[in-house]
């Protein structure tokens, strides 16, 4: 089955009649940026659509693994999944301009991939151990506190049952987070460009790795980020599409 995936600049609208307008425009999904310093919250934008359409996909496009502890992202993405009726997506990449704009550079691949795995098992309703990630700064350890019924790991205790998983979808651009991202999300999507080649590399890519690792070929779906400009002036395109 093949999807079309609106993408989320900026300004991905606020209101119920864009919302509206973009199911009613055919659209299958409408991706909302993750970008504290240039766009709007995309979890309180999400929600506002959910009450607005019926069948319309909400994605973040996308988060990242450190402006959000995975427990805060997993908890936002279930309660989307929750309210929509099961139209959740969860977009995530390394992070680009989120983190930026707060002076870091993307994580590297080892956080990254222990992000992915976090995700994937809270969202599956199962916990992860406190050690799994860099403790909080400024944070001290739990032992510190006098209680009595102490956790013992991070997991999302309220998840409603039978709530379907949501589904991870990785933004890939590398070989590595490709093979990666393709033996643990349900979803990848290619930021390669539009040409044909690298398609295809990404592509093999991403089934060459499932291969190695024994997974089947099924039971994952592809996807790839491709900017299209409408205008008659080529010059305008090319400056838009830069």
């Amino acid at each position: 089955m093949i999807e079309f995936w609106k993408a989320g600049g900026s300004v991905s609208g606020t209101s119920k009649e864009v919302a509206r307008r973009t199911e009613a425009e055919g659209w299958d999904g409408q991706m909302f940026m993750d970008s504290q310093s240039l766009s709007a919250d995309p979890y309180v934008l999400m929600g506002a659509w959910a009450g607005a359409t019926e069948r319309l996909l909400l994605c973040t496009g996308v988060t990242n693994p450190l402006t959000r502890h995975p427990a805060v992202t997993a908890a936002a993405a279930a309660t989307l999944q929750s309210i929509s009726g099961g139209r959740a997506v969860l977009g995530i990449g390394r992070g680009d301009s989120a983190l930026a704009y707060l002076g870091h550079a993307p994580v590297n691949l080892g956080s990254f991939q222990r992000a992915l795995l976090d995700l994937q098992a809270l969202l599956g309703g199962q916990e992860i151990s406190f050690g799994s990630r860099e403790a909080v700064r400024d944070a001290g350890s739990l032992e510190t506190l006098s209680l009595g019924n102490r956790p013992g790991a991070t997991r999302l205790q309220w998840l409603p049952d039978g709530l379907p998983k949501v589904p991870l979808d990785v933004a890939a651009t590398g070989p590595r987070v490709i093979e990666m991202s393709a033996q643990i999300a349900e979803r990848v999507t290619f930021s390669v460009g539009a040409i044909p080649e690298r398609m295809s590399w990404a592509l093999e890519t991403a089934r060459g790795a499932r291969e190695n690792k024994g997974l089947a070929a099924t039971g994952i779906s592809y996807g790839a980020q491709v900017i299209v400009v409408c205008h008659p002036d080529r010059e305008q395109v090319r400056a838009a599409a830069g």
